[in-house]
């Protein structure tokens, strides 16, 4: 009898050791109705944050000088300067309204936006956009207002150096009108 009890106690020891190690094994192995996640597929949900690059501490000072010329008159020059930090954004609104000799009264405008950025070269990478709109020249029609010209780019300046970034010509009269940029690191 006591071979016996041996006997059936060993074979149940196998058993369960063998149950235990059918079990670990299912448990550790992946299951045919999950499937894994491929590391190319994106995430759904919200984007993580990604924080925006700091600007180097620097201010930049940004002059835009607007010549407006026609043939029969002196061309005149506007200067508009504004000085921001890397990276940053600054706006200049200027309005206004003019009387003719008749009474009426037109709009001028002059509304420039911009945000510099330095760049690894040392250069600045400027986006600008501006609203121009100037008083009427006299040898100008009395039905016609002026003409507006609206403008938005990016352009690469050089410390120090001006560039002419646009020049534009109005559709009905000879009228031309050049912008030129320059950036200054101020330390």
């Amino acid at each position: 009898m006591l071979k016996r009890l041996l006997g059936t106690t060993a074979l149940l020891t196998l058993s369960i050791a063998h149950g235990i190690a059918a079990r670990s094994q299912e448990q550790n192995a992946p299951n045919a109705q999950e499937v894994p996640q491929s590391p190319s597929k994106p995430q759904e949900g919200p984007a993580p944050n990604i924080p925006r690059p700091v600007g180097q501490l620097m201010n930049i000072r940004l002059e835009f000088t607007i010549t407006d010329s026609r043939a029969t008159a002196t061309p005149t020059s506007k200067t508009v300067t504004m000085v921001l930090s890397d990276r940053a954004n600054g706006r200049i609104r200027t309005q206004g309204e003019v009387r003719t000799q008749d009474g009426r009264r037109l709009p001028i405008t002059l509304n420039l936006d911009a945000q510099p950025e330095i760049t690894r070269d040392n250069r600045v990478k400027v986006n600008v956009t501006l609203e121009y709109k100037p008083q009427a020249g006299e040898s100008e029609s009395e039905e016609r207002t002026t003409t507006s010209i609206g403008e938005a780019m990016t352009v690469i300046l050089n410390d120090g150096k001006a560039l002419v970034v646009s020049q534009s010509a109005d559709p009905h009269s000879d009228r031309k009108v050049k912008i030129e940029m320059k950036a200054t690191f101020l330390k």
